[in-house]
């Protein structure tokens, strides 16, 4: 086989050709490394991470708080959950607080008691395999030598009803009789003490409310005798209550299209002191 000779001309012109496919291949590969990963800039330096726009919203915050409290709520009580439902076609989840101290034993029994009502069926109305669903949330509102207050609220359904309703139940506990306190226990709601409730009330904030602080004044006023058939203070038991530091709350039926089915207002103390009957102050320990 003969020697191939190339001129000057013929080997300069391969040379570039081979320069130029090197160089289209370094470029592709530059290419596709910037595209993986693009070089750091000033503002974002590899040292130090970018600060994350992003802030946390209130409802993760609420559900660590909400941790925290079921974990342990307070030195005094732990919050318990009772599921034992009447039957098998029940669902029930009732919170309520159960306190460590063993003096008040007779206190949880009290409470214990109470939850277990809030699950019994009257088969005077319906049958016992009747499915009944509820769901109530608890706190205590007054804890003292002398009284502990605490307030149930949720919804609850029973199979067969037009509608599911919403419920708060206080329960008030004298530590010294060990009996349940109830609003004519503590006051004479007599006309005058009607009077001084519907000029003096004021939204309650915590724990519950069944209105927005908007339109608490307009719900207050269908409350009164002026809008409703019969007056809720003229029937007994009508009107329940619960105890705070800064005041008493009282609960009263409301009409279910109006969004709940119960109002709640809170009284200063010393704004009803004149109607007050005990000899002591629940509220000061």
């Amino acid at each position: 086989m003969k020697p191939v000779h190339l001129s000057k001309k013929a080997i300069a012109g391969l040379l570039t050709l081979v320069l130029l496919f090197t160089f289209s291949a370094c470029a592709k590969n530059n290419e596709v490394q910037n595209t993986a990963s693009p070089a750091p800039t000033s503002k974002d330096s590899p040292t130090q991470a970018p600060e994350s726009t992003i802030e946390p919203t209130k409802a993760s915050e609420g559900s660590d708080k909400e941790t925290k409290e079921e974990e342990n709520p307070s030195k005094d009580y732990n919050l318990m959950e009772y599921t034992d439902a009447p039957n098998e076609n029940s669902s029930l989840k009732i919170q309520y607080p159960n306190f460590t101290a063993s003096e008040y034993e007779a206190v949880n029994a009290m409470i214990y008691e109470k939850v277990k009502s809030f699950a019994a069926i009257d088969t005077d109305y319906f049958s016992s395999d009747t499915a009944l669903t509820l769901d109530y949330q608890s706190a205590v509102t007054l804890f003292n030598s002398k009284m502990i207050s605490l307030v149930f609220w949720g919804t609850s359904y029973l199979e067969g009803s037009a509608y599911p309703t919403s419920n708060l139940i206080p329960l008030n506990i004298d530590l010294q009789s060990m009996k349940e306190i109830t609003l004519k226990d503590l006051y004479n709601t007599n006309e005058e003490f009607e009077k001084v409730f519907f000029e003096k009330a004021y939204f309650p904030t915590e724990p519950v409310t069944s209105y927005d602080k908007e339109s608490f004044s307009q719900m207050l006023s269908l409350q009164s005798p002026d809008y409703q058939t019969v007056d809720p203070f003229s029937i007994a038991d009508n009107v329940t209550c619960f105890l705070k530091e800064d005041g008493i709350v009282l609960s009263l039926p409301a009409v279910h299209a109006t969004g709940s089915d119960h109002f709640e207002a809170q009284l200063n103390y010393s704004d009803i002191q004149q109607f007050y009957l005990p000899n002591q102050k629940y509220w000061e320990d």
